[in-house]
């Protein structure tokens, strides 16, 4: 179910205790537990870098306590969250591969015309977006391994809901649904669309579940480089759209990066893929491994004690110094 106030108020009370067991355990000498939460952030068909990304991080023995999700990233964030494990990536990748574009976006012009002319406010079913992730997901929260938020917004209620509990599927149908694109995804009484709508990574909602540093996977960026993919009015609202998400992940990364360790990784500077476009999964994925392996390896991703550099990493093709961090 959809965090209620009483929710609300528990997370409150989480972070204060998580905040004072940890001054406690600093006054007596005692190092803190550690708490590593990953933060998978959404971008379409370019959510297929996060599972290469997942792959070189779990191959370099790192594993998240706990899992936050928005968008695509929420359908990432559940499959991780159901056993962290390579096997696992294995699957997920599977999964992204087999997804076509005509499953997603049926382009043909008279089913399109149809959809919106029923549904006045969309020209795809947000229902396929829950049948895959029945599909391939377990039906509850309480079957995952690991803690698991995701991140929707209650179109009804004007406000970001965060889904801890309840239907998997319909969590992940609400968190992704973009609005424009696919109808809201009606839960109950309340109408949920994408996300990312409120909040594009949930660097709050991974402090709520107790983390002591965050890794967070953006694919929301925009490469300045790159010119829109088209200048055709989908194309500018794209290329806009991305700009404004890329431009909130860097805000909400200076309002947290005093308060816990996070290392943001951005795979995808310039790949120049849209986010419906579903062809290039592969690719993607394949990249995106790669890059985030040579930042572990050789990179200097890696501390001493073996967790990921904090600041932000702008992941580049895999040739000698072709990764640009900045520093916290």
């Amino acid at each position: 179910m959809a965090q209620t106030e009483i929710d609300r108020e528990a997370s409150v009370l989480s972070r204060m205790i998580a905040f004072w067991r940890r001054r406690f355990d600093t006054a007596r000498g005692r190092p803190p537990v550690r708490r590593l939460v990953f933060v998978l952030g959404g971008g379409g068909s370019r959510g297929a870098c996060t599972v290469g990304a997942l792959r070189a991080l779990l191959e370099a023995g790192i594993k998240p306590d706990a899992v936050v999700g928005c968008s695509s990233g929420a359908f990432n964030a559940v499959a991780l969250a159901m056993s962290p494990d390579l096997e696992t990536i294995d699957r997920l990748a599977q999964v992204w591969r087999s997804i076509r574009n005509r499953d997603l976006f049926n382009r043909n012009p008279l089913r399109m015309a149809y959809r919106y002319a029923r549904s006045r406010n969309s020209f795809f079913d947000s229902r396929y977006l829950r049948a895959l992730a029945a599909r391939h997901l377990p039906p509850t929260f309480d079957q995952l391994a690991l803690p698991c938020a995701i991140l929707a917004t209650n179109l009804t209620l004007a406000r970001k809901e965060v889904f801890t509990s309840g239907s998997v599927p319909d969590a992940v149908a609400a968190s992704s649904a973009i609005p424009g694109v696919f109808n809201p995804y009606r839960i109950g009484d309340c109408e949920y669309v994408d996300g990312a709508v409120a909040e594009n990574v949930g660097f709050n909602e991974a402090i709520a579940l107790g983390a002591t540093s965050i890794v967070a996977i953006d694919n929301s960026t925009a490469n300045p480089l790159r010119r829109p993919p088209s200048s055709n009015l989908p194309g500018v609202l794209a290329q806009s759209i991305q700009i404004m998400l890329a431009q909130r992940t860097l805000e909400e990364y200076q309002r947290y990066a005093d308060r816990t360790e996070i290392a943001l990784l951005v795979p995808n500077v310039e790949f120049g893929t849209v986010g419906t476009d579903f062809s290039q999964c592969e690719r993607l994925i394949e990249e995106a491994y790669a890059r985030t392996r040579a930042f572990l390896r050789e990179g200097g991703g890696l501390r001493p004690d073996g967790q990921v550099e904090a600041g932000i990493h702008y992941l580049l093709p895999a040739r000698p110094a072709t990764i640009v961090s900045l520093a916290q």
